[in-house]
Order: structure tokens, then sequence, then C-alpha cells
């Protein structure tokens, strides 16, 4: 069982001393980041792990958000968020708990009472709770770094939802796509997500990166009136729709390929670049795909892994979709030897836990500084494993 550490953002210095009483009495460390930026910044750094995250019950819905969803992606392990003098409805199951009393002996019960546990998945979703979450503003996003395979510069994005539920807590999309799907509300999470998407990132000062992936439904991408809906978008956020990659989630085994050439042809026309997402084991037909008029492609995370299996058929894929003259993405890179050898097979760019996580648009300014002032880990570049040959820059 790991070791108990707190995190206190705010440097208040009431809370202060009420969260050092309570440590001490724990018998535990404690450290303290005076606002909400900082306590990103620190929670990027690999090394300064925490078990609890203490917080003023006054931070804005942004900055609560912010750092709910930090501390849910990039902790190593399940990290409650302690609201101090909370009321209780301000709960977000496991992840966001109310603590109403701002006492040392409130947060040393809370503390006691939340020890460090690997937790069961959360209840399912109704198709009902789905609908009142995508209509109550519950859908926040994400944002995955891209980086070029040569330099490890940041190139682009990707997008990806969360719903931050009352009572579930923060539910990733396993928990909730293929509800949408089956009960008809996928189109509306698109939109909700890419909308979501646009207001987040436009909130952002320092993001030069502005190319961005955004998953998109199968039938939301064929849908009649889709394209200018996403133009709308697009223009209301001051954005040019190159400046958006459309990646392709495919929920049918067999898609109908005339109509789905129709509609990408659609979209590249409008200006979007179009992905063809996760090709790879789950996607047997990706060759067929590659007769479409796609953009780009990225490959399934799962052959990042090392095996003889992996590498044959992300070698095939590869060399195919240069052919067809797409950039390639190879996601799921999560240590140097996945980042080799997916150089090795002559993939643009990378994603993946290597680099970074998922974060909060406002972790994003933080975690480009970081990483480009080298205050982050960094993979090794060595000159045997760079990929020969031009690269251009595209859409995460």
């Amino acid at each position: 069982m790991p070791t108990t550490r707190l995190l206190l953002v705010g440097d208040e210095p009431a809370l202060k001393a009420t969260a050092t009483a309570a440590a001490a009495n724990l018998g535990v460390p404690l450290d303290v980041m005076p606002d909400v930026d900082a306590a990103l910044a620190w929670l990027l750094q690999p090394a300064h792990l925490c078990t609890h995250v203490l917080a003023p019950a006054s931070l804005s819905p942004q900055r609560l958000d912010a750092l709910a969803g930090m501390v849910d992606e990039v902790t190593s392990r399940p990290t409650p968020l302690l609201l101090l003098g909370a009321d209780p409805e301000q709960s977000q199951g496991s992840s966001v708990l109310a603590v109403p009393q701002a006492s040392a002996a409130a947060i040393e019960q809370a503390v006691r009472s939340l020890r460090p546990f690997v937790p069961a998945e959360p209840p399912g979703l109704t198709a009902a709770m789905l609908q009142t979450a995508l209509h109550g503003g519950m859908i926040r996003m994400r944002f995955q770094p891209v980086v070029s395979a040569v330099t490890l510069e940041p190139i682009g994005l990707e997008a990806l939802a969360r719903l931050h539920h009352p009572d579930l807590g923060i539910l990733h999309p396993r928990h909730f796509i293929q509800l949408a799907a089956d009960t008809g509300q996928e189109r509306a999470l698109t939109g909700i997500a890419a909308a979501a998407t646009m207001v987040e990132l436009g909130r952002i000062p320092g993001l030069p990166e502005r190319h961005f992936g955004i998953n998109v439904s199968l039938p939301t991408l064929c849908h009649a009136f889709a394209t200018e809906r996403a133009l709308e978008m697009c223009a209301a956020a001051g954005l040019q729709p190159d400046q958006v990659a459309i990646e392709v989630l495919e929920t049918e085994a067999e898609p109908d390929m005339h109509l789905l050439g129709q509609s990408v042809e659609r979209w590249r026309d409008a200006g979007f670049f179009v992905t063809i997402d996760d090709a790879g084991p789950r996607l047997p037909h990706w060759k067929q795909l590659l007769e479409l008029p796609f953009s780009s492609l990225k490959l399934d995370g799962a052959l990042a892994a090392a095996s003889t299996d992996a590498d044959v058929m992300a070698g095939e894929i590869v060399l195919a979709a240069k052919r067809r003259g797409l950039f390639v993405i190879a996601e799921g890179i999560e240590d140097e030897a996945a980042l080799v050898r997916m150089r090795g097979l002559g993939v643009d760019a990378l994603q993946g836990f290597l680099f970074c996580r998922p974060l909060p648009a406002r972790a994003l300014p933080i975690w480009l500084r970081a990483w480009r002032a080298g205050h982050l880990a960094r993979p090794g570049l060595t000159a045997e494993a760079q990929p020969a040959g031009p690269r251009g820059a595209s859409a995460a």
C-alpha cells in the first residue's frame, strides 16, 4: 500500500495551518502549492506523487474541473480530491469528495476513511442517466499532445471526453461510448464534445499548436448536415477547418464503404483532415478504408506492444498508408522501446503516456513550457532511430 501523502492547493494561512495540523496528527508529509496552476505544474512531475489532494471549496468551477481532471489523469493511483468546507452536493462519486468542516479533525477523518485502494468498476450508466449528463453540462474534455516522431516537438492535440457525474464520479469513454451508440445518443455526444473542445481551447492562452483531433462517430460523419455544423463551430471559435482532424470512431463492423467514401470526400472538400482511427486488429477492413480519400491514419495503440505479430501488422499498415500519401500517427507509446520501434517503421507522429497523459485544457500551456524547457523527463533522440525521408506537420 502506498505511503499517504497530502497535497494542499492554496496557501491561505488558516487553511494551511489546519492542513499542517492534520498532516502532523496523521504522521504524513504535506506539500503546499499556492494556487491551482502551481498544483497542476507540480502534478506533472512523475516524482511528485500524492494520495489525497486538499482544496478549498471556494475554487471556481473551471479551476475545480481542471484540478479534478488533472488528479484523475496523471496520478498513478486513485487519488480523491477533498473539497474543504464544501456542501455535500459538490461531491462527484469517489473522485471529488466534500468535507463540510474545514478542520484538522475533519481532514484526518476523511483521509483515514479514504486510504488508497483500487476501486471496482463504477456502476453502469443507464440511457436516462446519460441523457441527463449530456444535457446537464457534465461532459469535460481532456487533451493529449501529439509530438513529431523526429524532433518530439508538439504538433497537435487529441480531444478526449470525460463524464463528470455527481454520483458515479469521473467516467472514461469505456463507460459511456457504447451506451451512447446503443441508445441513439452518439451524435448528441459527438456534438457536445466538439463544442466543448473548441470552447475550452479558446479560453487558454499560449497554445500555438491549434491542430487538434476530434473523435467523430461514423453515423455523425455521414450525417448530411454534420459538415455544415462543424464549419459553423470552427467559425465561432476562430478556427480554420484545416486546423481540425476528424478521427473516425467506428461502431459498425462493416460500414457502407460507398457512403463513407462520399462523406470523407465532403469533409475534405470543406477543408478538414479526416483520419482513420485505430487501424489494427480491431479494424479488420483497414485495407478497404485506404481506398477512400482519408488524409491520415492512426495506428491502434495495441500495435505499440512489443511482439512480433504487432510489429508485422504495424509495418504492413504503415507501408500501405505511406504508399497512399497518408500522415501516420502511432498512439499508445508508453516506453522508449515503443518509440524506437515506431520510428523505425517511419511513422510521422507519436502519442502516449511516455510524453504526456491527457490533460485538462488549463494544464496544457504549463506542460508545454515545462516540456520545451526540458523540465520533464524526455526520451532520448538517437540518430539511428530517426526515420529517413521528409516529414510534414499535419493535424493531430
